[in-house]
Formats: structure tokens, C-alpha cells, sequence
């Protein structure tokens, strides 16, 4: 694999882009953009090169110059002077920039209230203040998807959370009802975990499943289908199912 393969594979995964949204942006045919990614076209042409710096909004330079670094596409510069941007980081940016203005806001809006200490509940006890995002129910709609939430620390389960999901359908039946709140945890977990997955634009909670070279999302209730993951979807995993959230408060 070429270093420029290798850096367009890195930066369509932190921009979380499938080759057919990479297409639609760039205006480049999904056959031509398989060859480039592929690496099966040696020297893709200028104006394909372009094209794609401006999607991933990196420099032709950056995908040309085999010295930089894959993971030196992003920098910034403060009062400390020039650094370069993490993984993480550079996956941060790279969903901020596909953010609406409202959604640009909401994100400011989170990182000022995660900042202010959350205080007691009932007077005495501790919380975490956190965010739960309201999962859309059969309808595929949500009355507010993102909003703050205050968890009681006494539960050790909320310490190792990371953020809450409101259960807007009966997917996770009989385990947690419709309407509940779960804790989850950033990153995978076992083969015996439910997590939250990002299947193309879709939330879904479910448990993944590969076997004998095929890949399932296999919810607990029995009258949700199996959903099967093709090599062409994009599927990420944004955290594991902890557990139930008990006397919590919206923050």
C-alpha cells in the first residue's frame, strides 16, 4: 500500500465518509475513487486530487509528499506555538466541520456546561453530569436527540460512564424497557456486549455478530430483524451498554 492510499484510507475514516458520500463530494465516479483508494491507479489525476483535498480540506502537498507523516494532516497554532493534532483530535474536527450552525452551537453549548461543577442531588448526594442522546423511536423521530443529564455517583456503573442513551423503541426488550435510560462507555466491548453503532447515518443499539465471513447487528428483542453489515456500509462503534440509569435528573 502507498503512503497516498494509506493517508485517503486514514482521513475517509476520521472524516467517517463512505466511498459513496467521498464520490457524491468530490463529483469523482465511484469506479474511478475505488481505483484511487484501491491504489490500483498509481497517479490519479491532478484535478482528481483536487477535487478530494478540498473534501477532506487537506493539501494536494499532504497526499503527495510521502515524508509528511499520515497522521500530520491537521495543525494548528496557539500562543505556545505549532502543534499537531491527535487521531482523536483530527476526528473531532473533522465532525465539527460536517455539523449544521445549530448543531455548532449545541456543541458549544455542551463543552461550556461540562465545564461547571454539577453539584449534589437531594442536597447530598454526588452526580456526574453528562449528556444522553435520545435514541429515535420507530417513527425515526426524537423530540430533543441531545440533552444534559445529572447521574448519582453512589452507582459505580455511572463512574465508568461515558454518556446515557434514551431508549426510544423496544429494540433492547426484554433487557431494558422502552423509555429507559442505559449508561454507556466509550469504546468496544466483548462479543457478549451491546453497544451503540453508527451504521451509515443510523443509531442503533445491538450486538455485533461476525460469523462464518458475515457481520450482523443482532438486537435482544426477536421481532427486530438482523441487520447484515455489507464491506460498503460504515459502521463504527461509539460505546458499550453498562447498564440502567436509576434517579437520574435532566441537567
Amino acid at each position: 500500500m502507498s503512503l497516498m492510499v494509506e493517508k485517503l484510507a486514514y482521513l475517509k475514516k476520521c472524516c467517517r465518509l463512505t466511498t459513496e458520500q467521498a464520490a457524491q463530494l468530490s463529483q469523482i465516479p465511484v469506479g474511478t475513487l475505488n481505483k484511487i483508494f484501491s491504489g490500483q491507479t498509481k497517479h490519479p489525476a491532478a484535478e482528481h486530487l483536487d477535487r478530494l483535498s478540498r473534501v477532506f480540506r487537506v493539501s494536494t502537498h499532504y497526499l503527495l509528499d510521502d515524508e509528511l507523516p499520515t497522521e500530520c494532516c491537521f495543525s494548528g497554532e496557539t500562543e505556545d506555538g505549532l502543534f499537531y493534532l491527535s487521531a482523536e483530535e483530527v476526528r473531532f474536527v473533522c465532525q465539527y466541520r460536517r455539523l449544521s450552525n445549530e448543531g455548532r452551537q449545541a456543541l458549544a453549548a455542551m463543552a461550556s456546561l461540562l465545564r461547571i461543577p454539577a453539584g449534589a442531588l437531594a442536597g447530598t448526594v454526588p452526580v456526574k453530569r453528562t449528556f444522553c442522546y435520545a435514541a429515535p423511536t420507530l417513527d425515526g423521530c426524537a423530540a430533543r436527540p441531545l440533552r444534559p443529564i445529572l447521574l448519582p455517583e453512589t452507582d459505580p456503573a455511572v463512574r465508568q460512564a461515558d454518556f446515557t442513551v434514551l431508549l426510544g423503541d423496544g429494540c433492547m426488550e426484554p433487557l431494558y424497557p422502552s423509555g429507559s435510560v442505559v449508561l454507556c462507555r466509550r469504546g468496544m466491548g466483548s462479543r457478549e456486549d451491546y453497544g451503540v453503532y453508527q451504521l451509515n447515518q443510523a443509531l442503533l443499539l445491538r450486538r455485533l455478530i461476525r460469523r462464518r465471513g458475515v457481520t450482523k447487528l443482532v438486537a435482544p428483542n426477536l421481532s427486530y430483524k438482523d441487520i447484515v453489515v455489507s464491506d460498503d456500509d460504515y459502521l463504527d462503534c461509539l460505546g458499550v451498554v453498562i447498564g440502567l440509569v436509576c434517579g437520574y435528573r435532566w441537567g
